[in-house]
């Protein structure tokens, strides 16, 4: 549904969740904005299609795995617009991830008011945005060749043990890479480590998304 027609400009907002988010984007823009059209879509694949309309897609309620696979998917089927990610409040891992999977620009859900018409004239620009307190930890983490193999190893279910063996390390050493490579992306557990992990392969992976 367009809702502001004849602007040079057009966004494509794609509601993934409830309704009251997208009713909140929609606006945040038209009151900061009169130069946008706005097409409102609850189906990715409907944006898929809007692709040469639009200059920025926008995404409602990135807060799920499942919703970063469409987040990442899309990333794949657009090359064109920016794409930007409207999450509720987000640790540094959470706005790595909308990163990695393709996002230009993170906005979370509380402050989109005073934050998102900013947001989307900036990446029209060509930049990237995320909020302000998180620039500094959201770095692609370096790993190092033993943390990556480490991170590896247990993305395939290995015990710590059997990493050990696989490598010819001590168990304390395999214990040490891996608590190093933990700090490095934020999270405590080998669930959590394994699926960022993946994440960040597929991102850099060729024909993944870009960063």
């Amino acid at each position: 549904m367009r809702v502001r027609a004849g602007a040079d400009r057009s966004c494509v907002v794609v509601s993934l969740g409830a309704t009251e988010t997208r009713d909140r984007v929609k606006g945040a823009l038209e009151e900061h904005s009169t130069e946008i059209a706005l097409l409102l879509v609850d189906d990715p694949d409907e944006a898929v299609g809007l692709d040469a309309e639009a200059t920025v897609i926008l995404i409602c309620d990135i807060d799920r795995p499942h919703e970063m696979a469409t987040l990442r998917s899309l990333r794949r089927e657009l090359r064109g617009p920016a794409i930007v990610a409207v999450s509720p409040a987000a640790t540094a891992t959470g706005v790595r991830r909308a990163l990695d999977a393709g996002a230009d620009a993170v906005v979370f859900e509380p402050e989109l008011e005073q934050t998102l018409a900013v947001a989307v004239s900036a990446v029209e620009s060509g930049q990237s945005v995320v909020p302000r307190n998180m620039r500094a930890s959201v770095e692609r983490p370096a790993f190092s060749h033993r943390e990556r193999q480490v991170l590896s190893f247990v993305s395939e279910g290995l015990t710590n043990a059997q990493i050990a063996e696989r490598l010819f390390l001590s168990e304390s050493t395999v214990k040490s890479h891996l608590s190093s490579a933990f700090a490095k992306i934020g999270v405590r557990s080998r669930r959590e480590a394994a699926a960022l992990f993946i994440e960040l392969e597929q991102a850099h992976a060729p024909g993944g998304a870009p960063a």
